[in-house]
């Protein structure tokens, strides 16, 4: 269902760029210059909280509880880092969500991969509550499989993102 959501609303995307295109309209407004190497950055977070998020997978199967702990925590850290991120290039663009249609989907494609990187983010959360409950263990951590696996898809909808919208429209600044 979520590879289904981030397909169509590139897909839109795409199809919403090339019918302006067509039309002779300028895609990317002249005055918009992409905050390019924040959003590098800020993706780049992204990428190393599911390392973090892996971490947490392998500590349990060491039965580390320590660092499962730490790479948790790191990867709440990491996807906090990346919303602070996401909003500050969102002020740098100076446009609202209805400011024209680049605007208009720019938000759209941002703010529902926003909406699947806090649900992850609230799974980690329970994730680390349950784990410092002691509920977690080699043979029963199908919770933290099933929770390391919902967040590297966030990051994989944020890498679509990041190629589709930022990277393919950038220009130097």
């Amino acid at each position: 269902a979520g590879v289904m959501l981030f397909a169509g609303l590139l897909g839109s995307y795409g199809a919403a760029r090339s019918a302006a295109m067509a039309r002779g309209e300028t895609w990317l407004p002249e005055s918009v210059l992409l905050p390019n190497v924040a959003l590098a950055v800020t993706y780049l977070t992204l990428v190393m909280s599911s390392v973090t998020a892996q971490w947490s997978v392998a500590a349990i199967v060491q039965g580390a509880r320590t660092q499962m702990y730490l790479a948790v925590g790191l990867t709440l850290l990491l996807g906090a880092a990346f919303i602070n991120g996401l909003t500050f290039a969102w002020q740098r663009l100076g446009l609202g969500a209805g400011d024209g249609d680049f605007a208009t989907w720019v938000y759209a494609l941002t703010v529902t991969h926003l909406v699947v990187l806090v649900a992850a983010m609230v799974l980690f959360l329970v994730l680390g509550f349950r784990a410092l409950g002691g509920q977690f263990s080699r043979e029963d951590r199908q919770f933290v499989d099933c929770a390391a696996a919902f967040w590297h898809f966030a990051v994989l909808a944020g890498a679509a993102i990041w190629i589709a919208v930022w990277f393919m429209e950038g220009k130097p600044t």
